[in-house]
């Protein structure tokens, strides 16, 4: 439930990611994709860290990936809460790992 309400991505998508079906393209109708937050996101789907990514932290645990830019990404940690975290020290200090 707490994912629902954070996700910046297309809340259709989302709901039918849940129950294993697909949406090719944001739907268009959701407070999301009214807000142009789901376009903005979906750009980032084919990307390392797309958003909605399952992630580890060896600190904070398991993670998903609530928001996405070119530089950064916000991420809701189990254990660590919100932390936004550069791309390149991600990737520089192999600081995360997909997780599923």
């Amino acid at each position: 439930m707490r994912q629902y309400a954070d996700t910046q991505s297309c809340r259709r998508q989302f709901l039918l990611g849940y129950f294993g079906e697909t949406l090719d393209e944001p739907c268009g109708n959701c407070d999301t994709c009214e807000a142009g937050t789901a376009a903005e996101q979906a750009q980032f789907t084919d990307a390392e860290y797309p958003p909605d990514a399952k992630v580890r932290h060896r600190e904070w645990g398991a993670g998903r990936v609530v928001h996405r830019e070119a530089d950064r990404m916000t991420v809701l940690f189990d254990e660590g809460g919100y932390r936004t975290l550069s791309l390149a020290a991600v990737e520089e200090g192999d600081l995360l790992t997909e997780d599923g």
